[in-house]
């Protein structure tokens, strides 16, 4: 799961701030305050990890929804001289093991247990060289459990031809390394690059054992960033000769390195890549989508993605889909409805198949007849892909901007019980992030926070405690965006000033 984000020259953002998580985090502010830029920097990083792109237009999980529109487009005020920096703080549940190496024996004999968390930080410049001009990873750090200094830096070299290695030196320091540990990284320098480099460009706790450098390890670069692909081997270049020692040892950094560079961000490239995003606006499905068609492809951005759940569902998804339309009283309910089709009558005969029938999607409204998503209010199609997602939520992260959009007020409280249902269901390790608007979604959450203290929850409402929403408020003074976290009390009530007021504008109102 994902702990906290941290960035820096990314669109309205100039100085780095950072945003905490918790399972449901609810992203507030004003109109163009840049809370839709925390989301955008998750799905840019999405890129950078799997892709290793730096120079991104639309994204794998944006699709046609978001456009970023290129690095000089969304580095802060497209000022082309400074650098992107992203850090993202994770959890690491799985194995660092990726591609069957065995461990370092006796040295790390419990590496996947020793590392419980982990950060990646990015660094994302403008590179102008005789071999290479545009954006680029320059340079990749990743720590471990908590500790403030890094245990690896990676870094493109200068000239940036095709050839040419990464750069690797790895924090002797770190807490991670016993004295034991010592007597085997002595022996990893013996194939190092020693090369002159200035301290302050690595920042403190990087000096070796005796006071000097950390090594430097030559690493060949697969692709145009400083972090290798999640899912590729690693290949050191050792110095030196061939020798079955320094292959030997060669071996060993190479192990290391996979471990707990690839076992890391292996990690966070799956939590992004299963990540759910829903934009703001989401597509009403047309009269021929709403009918069953095979490899047809569809986006979460959209929404359409929902619908085609549900289209493909034979049963669960569809009734749980329907309970909760009844809990929120919105008045329809999705129907599921069996059709003859010609075309799908001969293939089947043509392919000695015996179902001739397909299934579109309509909605019952108590009417007296079926009607498509395009006849009723357009609340409707905006809410079936926000239920549908929180049903069908992987558990891992996901993304949804303004979920109360053309909804009722009195269905936008029943949203908060729909997200407290999906953080909690079978243990999950998920993870909500809300980009909204809604008093209504915010009061019910500190409503069931109370309740639950105070054991007063009404029959079949969900418990919520404090320590599973974050409240973050962001706004744009002159200066760039500013974050900060308004933290909740087990009363469900707000231990920090809301700026001007917990939604004053409705008390200025009633005035």
């Amino acid at each position: 799961m994902l702990i906290a984000l941290e960035i820096e020259n990314f669109k309205g953002i100039a100085t780095r701030q950072r945003i905490d998580f918790a399972p449901l985090t609810l992203l507030f502010g004003a109109n163009s305050a840049g809370k839709s830029t925390i989301l955008q920097a998750l799905l840019y990083f999405h890129e950078l990890v799997e892709r290793g792109s730096a120079d991104v237009d639309r994204t794998e999980l944006g699709g046609e929804i978001l456009e970023l529109g290129g690095f000089a487009r969304f580095v802060h005020r497209h000022d082309t001289t400074r650098a992107i920096v992203l850090r993202a703080e994770f959890t690491t549940p799985g194995g660092l093991e990726r591609f069957g190496r065995g461990d370092l024996g006796s040295f790390f004999p419990n590496l996947d247990d020793d590392v419980a968390s982990a950060w990646l930080e990015l660094t994302i410049r403008f590179r102008m060289t005789p071999n290479f001009r545009g954006p680029i990873v320059e340079r990749a750090t990743i720590g471990v459990n908590g500790e403030t200094e890094p245990l690896v830096w990676l870094e493109v070299g200068a000239t940036l031809r095709d050839s040419e290695p990464l750069e690797v030196r790895i924090n002797r320091k770190h807490p991670l390394f016993s004295c034991e540990v010592q007597e085997l990284t002595d022996v990893w320098e013996s194939i190092s690059f020693r090369r002159e480099a200035a301290l302050e460009d690595f920042g403190e706790g990087t000096q070796s054992h005796d006071g000097g450098l950390p090594p430097i390890f030559a690493l060949a670069r697969g692709r145009m960033s400083a972090l290798p692909a999640p899912t590729e081997p690693l290949r050191v270049i050792p110095a030196g000769d061939d020798s079955p020692d320094t292959i030997r040892t060669a071996e060993e950094v190479r192990t290391f390195l996979e471990l707990v560079v690839l076992g890391t961000t292996a990690q966070l490239a799956s939590l992004l890549r299963d990540a759910l995003y829903i934009g703001p606006l989401r597509a009403i499905p047309t009269r021929g989508f709403l009918y069953e068609r095979s490899g047809r492809l569809t986006s979460w951005a959209d929404g359409l993605a929902a619908w085609e759940l549900l289209l493909a569902d034979r049963l669960t998804l569809v009734e749980r889909t329907n309970a909760w339309l009844r809990k929120f009283g919105a008045g329809c309910q999705v129907v599921v409805q069996y059709l003859f089709d010609r075309d799908a009558a001969a293939e089947a005969l043509s392919e000695n198949h015996v179902n001739y029938m397909v299934r579109r999607l309509l909605l019952d409204t108590n009417a007296g007849s079926f009607v498509l998503p395009s006849e009723v209010g357009a609340g409707i199609s905006q809410l079936i892909p926000v239920i549908v997602a929180a049903i069908e939520g992987r558990g891992g992260l996901t993304l949804i901007e303004q979920p109360e959009i053309h909804i009722h007020p009195a269905l936008q409280v029943g949203l908060a019980d729909l997200f407290i249902e999906a953080i909690t269901r079978d243990h999950s390790r998920g993870l909500f992030l809300i980009e909204t608007h809604s008093e209504h979604l915010i009061l019910r959450l500190l409503r069931r926070i109370r309740e639950t203290t105070e054991s007063e929850l009404a029959k079949g409402a969900p418990p919520f405690s404090e320590d599973k929403l974050s409240v973050i408020y962001v706004e744009s003074p002159p200066g760039g965006v500013r974050v900060r976290q308004l933290r909740v009390d087990a009363q469900g009530e707000f231990v920090d000033r809301w700026p001007k007021g917990f939604f004053a504008e409705r008390m200025q109102e009633l005035l």
